[in-house]
């Protein structure tokens, strides 16, 4: 990003498959980070920094913050593909094979958990990859409906007492949503489509 992007604050067009993985990367963190993190530091209140300075709180999130983030992963890429398939139309087993592996990437380019079986991260990509596929034979869902499957997976790994939450789920939820379809405006700004799809390798192309 040059100068002046950066002093007015402009981001740079993704055009790339290594770009889009940096953007889909700080997306799905962003995606966990403001559900688990911010709702905990909302919910405890004043009692904010007393929780966060607790060994036993910090583990426990850290290690819900890593369970979550292939699920906010999946949410991210099956946005993406919902913006990219209609510029990659007779293309769309490449395209699909091409998201698979931004997700099995991105997961690669952290460490694997603490405290977890060294394939963690592999089954992941396949559960990443499972839940991709599938939502590929539909039409795309609307931004604000993709995060509903995963939602409350991701909300029972926040490590404040479930009888502490059960009220908030909705207001979280919808949150959430916001913030998918953000999102969305934020990649039909930024994602190149056509340069996107024309990198696609075309001997996967449909006839």
């Amino acid at each position: 990003m040059g100068l002046l992007d950066a002093i007015l604050g402009r981001k740079k067009t993704v055009a790339s498959w290594s770009g889009l993985e940096d953007f889909v990367d700080a997306r799905a963190a962003f995606l966990v980070n403001r559900s688990m993190y911010e709702y905990s530091r909302a919910r405890a209140g004043i009692l904010a920094e007393k929780l966060f300075r607790e060994q036993s709180f910090k583990d426990a999130i850290e290690e819900g913050r890593w369970r979550a983030f292939p699920l906010s992963l999946s949410n991210v890429l099956e946005l993406v593909d919902g913006h990219l398939r209609g510029a990659a139309v007779g293309q769309e087993p490449a395209l699909l094979d091409a998201l698979v592996a931004v997700g099995r990437n991105v997961l690669s380019r952290y460490p694997c958990p603490a405290g977890v079986d060294p394939d963690w991260w592999r089954e992941q990509g396949d559960g990443v990859e499972t839940s991709l596929r599938r939502a590929a034979l539909a039409e795309p869902k609307a931004p604000q409906d993709i995060c509903k499957a995963t939602f409350d997976e991701i909300f029972a790994l926040v490590p404040i007492h479930p009888d502490l939450m059960k009220l908030d789920r909705d207001v979280v939820l919808n949150h959430m949503r916001g913030m998918m379809v953000n999102m969305a405006a934020e990649a039909s700004t930024l994602l190149d489509r056509r340069a996107l799809a024309s990198s696609l390798p075309a001997s996967q192309a449909l006839p």
